[in-house]
């Protein structure tokens, strides 16, 4: 089976968190199929290892929007096939 394609729609985070939130991503959604089982898991892998108050938005794609309030450097929103995700640290 073909490995879901990545695509990165925005961010501004570094290169270090953005792979934090590829690998925690993808460890998510091998182990859950429930987007609160995903969503949940990525945001206590960032948690931990990051510190802070972090938020993790999951859905399927198709016409969305956000409008979140989030602290500088740590935003990023990017598809793994057809599930969109948006991670944040809260400020």
């Amino acid at each position: 089976m073909a490995k879901p394609q990545i695509q990165i729609l925005h961010t501004d985070m570094s290169q270090e968190l953005k792979k934090d939130a590829l690998q925690f991503a993808s460890l998510a959604l091998n182990l859950h199929e429930d987007h609160r089982d995903i969503a949940r898991y990525i945001k206590k892998e960032f948690e931990q290892r990051r510190g802070g108050s972090w938020n993790c938005i999951v859905g399927d794609c198709g016409e969305y929007s956000t409008c979140v309030h989030y602290q500088r450097n740590s935003y990023i929103r990017f598809s793994v096939g057809d599930t969109k995700i948006v991670v944040f640290r809260s400020p």
